[in-house]
């Protein structure tokens, strides 16, 4: 019996199987599995907010069963509400972000260390941190992002995209991949030149 005791606590700390994720994969609510998000708004799962006093950070608990094993730290970083036109509407913004537990989840192989959202009403960019160089990061998904985005494009013809990673700038690719200005972007990563910022963008 005393040894069923101990052998318990060791189980349950035992590190989750490896999480592979595709293109557009982000943390998502339990309460909402079908929207990627780190935050619950008191407006109702579908109501973005008009005061950053509406949104909170999340719960370990209140992610989806599939993503929580692998998050260790939840945290909204910036919340800011702005007047914007001339009838001084209500703009509210906020970037949150929750650091991923080591070696367990990585990106077409690539490893994750972070995933990062920026929302807004009619704009929003989610990010997944890896922790490669960037260069490393073109040669990889690339190629990848090329192929997924070229069935979408004969679909529909409208979408203004060529199905091409290009070169922004030297610290920066981007691809068009939909409507509504949805990109993939790889960027070096401001924090830290060794890893990559790997975003999915869009918004009127």
């Amino acid at each position: 019996m005393l040894a069923l005791a101990i052998a318990a606590p060791v189980a349950a700390r035992a590190a989750p199987p490896p999480l592979q994720l595709g293109e557009d994969d982000f943390p998502t609510l339990a309460a909402l599995p079908e929207v990627a998000r780190l935050t619950i708004f008191s407006t109702g799962p579908l109501d973005f907010p008009t005061s950053c006093k509406q949104i909170r950070i999340a719960r370990t608990e209140e992610i989806a069963p599939r993503w929580r094993p692998y998050i260790t730290q939840l945290s909204l970083d910036r919340c800011s509400t702005e007047s914007v036109g001339t009838d001084a509407m209500q703009d509210t913004s906020y970037d949150a972000s929750a650091r991923i537990r080591p070696g367990l989840v990585t990106l077409y192989g690539l490893p994750v260390t972070e995933t990062r959202e920026t929302l807004a009403e009619m704009y929003g960019n989610r990010t997944l941190v890896l922790a490669v160089p960037l260069q490393q990061a073109v040669d990889k998904i690339g190629p990848i992002s090329e192929r997924n985005c070229a069935p979408r494009a004969r679909n529909n013809p409208g979408i203004p995209t060529n199905c091409k990673m290009e070169r922004i700038d030297e610290d920066s690719w981007s691809i068009t991949i939909g409507e509504l200005n949805s990109t993939i972007m790889l960027s070096r990563n401001p924090d830290d030149s060794g890893s990559t910022l790997y975003t999915i963008g869009g918004g009127d």
